[in-house]
């Protein structure tokens, strides 16, 4: 339920959303569910070491990496630019992830450069630019669902999306920058709405519950709920675990959250304590 019903960990900077995160990756590995986090940070790599083949990880990265670019000038608008070579290569990619013996692919968005077409060709030139990481947010999560749908429908967790810092990736319309982003935030969210019925879920990690596509947050079943003080995360919250936990928000100690949803086994919010970093890696990798 955690990862086919979708779960959103919320709260602001520096209060331990990150390493609860990882520590959630973790326990979906050891399940048997794949993890493809998109991470802008660069973050997840040193946390996860260990657990997954970097070798592997940048050969991944490299061959998407090398379908992007600019691309032909086309006289169809929609074929010039490398988009749909890039979405491919990202099809190919995952697929080979799904089945190969690797269950952790960690790819940054913001790190491939992809170029689209953006006018009719004159004298074998046309106006390019460069896709957002909201669009290439879009693609490979597009693709992720493509894959699952090959697969089959399963009520089991097959393949769960982490989208790291959530408000750069899903943005709310009002924070996208311009009409691509929209467009690519309803992309993504279309796949996730789809996704539970092939066993993909997604994980968001954000500390701007306000940014974030509504779309995709209110489909999220599971919510941990961290330190907050803006009155839109507390409202929205407020839906979830009720007004009066809300209302506790803005004083909940670092690496505590408030924790409800269908993961969770009790029918009420409950208050828990995050685990310390370097305890949980040492008893639980062992």
């Amino acid at each position: 339920h955690l990862i086919t019903h979708n779960t959103a960990i919320l709260g602001i900077l520096g209060v331990g959303k990150s390493m609860l995160a990882l520590e959630l990756i973790e326990r979906a590995l050891k399940e048997g569910c794949k993890v493809i986090a998109l991470d802008l940070t660069d973050q997840y790599e040193d946390e996860l070491e260990g657990l997954f083949d970097s070798e592997h990880n940048n050969r991944v990265v490299a061959a998407i990496t090398a379908s992007g670019g600019k691309g032909p000038v086309s006289l169809n608008v929609e074929e010039g630019g490398a988009r749909a070579t890039f979405a491919q290569e990202v099809k190919n990619q995952l697929e080979a992830f799904m089945d190969s013996d690797e269950d952790l692919l960690i790819l940054n968005p913001s790190a491939f450069e992809v170029w689209r077409q953006d006018s009719r060709p004159y004298n074998n030139t046309a106006s390019m630019s460069s896709l957002t990481s909201c669009e290439i947010t879009q693609i490979i999560s597009e693709a992720a669902l493509c894959i699952a749908q090959k697969r089959g429908r399963t009520d089991k967790a097959r393949l769960w999306l982490v989208y790291e810092e959530a408000h750069s990736l899903v943005p709310e319309w009002n924070a996208a920058v311009g009409e691509g982003d929209r467009s690519a935030c309803n992309g993504t969210a279309r796949a996730i709405l789809q996704g539970r019925k092939y066993g993909l879920g997604c994980l968001l990690i954000t500390q701007r519950t306000a940014s974030v596509t509504k779309t995709i947050l209110n489909q999220c079943n599971t919510v941990f709920a961290m330190r907050s003080f803006d009155d839109t995360s507390k409202e929205f919250l407020s839906n979830y675990i009720g007004k009066d936990y809300a209302a506790l928000l803005p004083a909940l100690p670092e690496r505590h959250a408030v924790f409800f949803g269908r993961a969770s086994n009790c029918e009420n919010p409950v208050h828990i304590a995050l685990n310390d970093r370097t305890d949980f890696i040492e008893g639980f990798r062992e």
